[in-house]
């Protein structure tokens, strides 16, 4: 359900962590062409379906986050850093740290302030008309953030939340939007600091339910802000189409330098656009993503053939999502 890579121990080899409903599967490398590992082991201890990875604390190793996903205990998920593979002997020895003032099902990790610092960007996209109990997500889904420090982040660590009724985080939170479904972070902008680009597919446009919308959220000295925060649907001046029902624009999103020249690009999924599913691309730029001139490329274009089923082109990309 997700995977992540990081060179834990410094070796120049990378780690790797698979995600799943069940125990997490940890790699170490380096591994064969033959798809061999140095090694292996599973996480027993702890079931995880998100897993990130990323140097929170400057030392130039990367740390591992486990994000469980709903439980009976916290719907809105409980979020553990691990503490090294489990020691047979004493099971406690290496037991994972739980975050208790964090959440979240899915995350990224990017230094937002420009510090050198890894931080740990989480979402939470099911609110409680979602999951229909309380203590969920805020009304419309949330993301949060945990900034790292030279001591990493630490079970003390609060996390500072952004949702759609968060001041200058445009829209507006209704029940069922799932913001934080999916959320990519890159620089669109080559100021040195990463934005956070997130999701929102079920968010309505107007009287079209479940058309969809992205918005971007940019990094700063301060660390995440809303300023110079911006929205796109597929109503969005100079956005290619037509903000449709059901379309799901901002299922998927990611941010990648796709030209070389610094700036991340803008890339958002509507897997349930048409028959086939839909990618949005916008150039980055100093300003931020250049929508005059933007792309939509969709399923059958891109050499998809559907027969009776949707093709749902644009449904994942690399960057974290959630299953509705």
């Amino acid at each position: 359900m997700s995977l992540a890579t990081g060179d834990m121990n410094g070796d120049g080899a990378p780690e790797a962590g698979i995600g799943s409903g069940c125990s997490v599967s940890s790699y170490s490398g380096p591994f064969t062409r033959t798809g061999g590992s140095a090694s292996r082991y599973l996480e027993w201890r702890v079931n995880a379906r998100g897993v990130v990875m990323g140097d929170v604390n400057g030392d130039g190793r990367a740390e591992r986050f486990y994000l469980a996903g709903p439980t009976d205990g916290d719907i809105r998920g409980p979020v553990d850093l691990d503490s090294g593979a489990p020691d047979a002997e004493n099971s406690r020895e290496t037991w994972p740290v739980e975050l208790p003032y964090a959440d979240g099902h899915a995350g990224r990790i990017g230094d937002l302030n420009g510090d050198g610092y890894g931080d740990l960007v989480t979402g939470v996209a099911g609110d409680q008309s979602y999951f229909n109990t309380p203590g969920a997500a805020r009304k419309g889904g949330e993301i949060q953030v945990l900034y790292g420090s030279a001591q990493g982040i630490t079970a003390a660590h609060k996390p500072k939340v952004f949702h759609q009724d968060t001041a200058g985080v445009p829209g507006t939170a209704e029940w069922g939007d799932r913001f934080g479904q999916s959320l990519s972070l890159g620089d669109v902008n080559a100021d040195g600091y990463t934005d956070v680009l997130v999701g929102s597919p079920e968010e309505a446009v107007g009287t079209r339910a479940s058309a969809g919308a992205a918005v971007l959220l940019r990094g700063s000295a301060t660390g995440l802000t809303t300023a110079k925060a911006a929205g796109y649907t597929q109503d969005t001046a100079n956005v290619p189409g037509a903000a449709e029902t059901g379309d799901g624009f901002g299922a998927a999103v990611h941010l990648a330098d796709l030209n070389k020249d610094g700036r991340a690009e803008t890339v958002v999924g509507a897997p349930t656009e048409n028959s086939d599913g839909c990618l949005w691309i916008a150039r980055g730029s100093s300003a931020g993503p250049v929508l005059k001139g933007s792309v939509s490329l969709c399923g059958k274009s891109a050499g998809i053939t559907v027969r009776g089923v949707k093709g749902y082109f644009g449904a994942a990309l690399t960057s974290p999502h959630v299953e509705s």
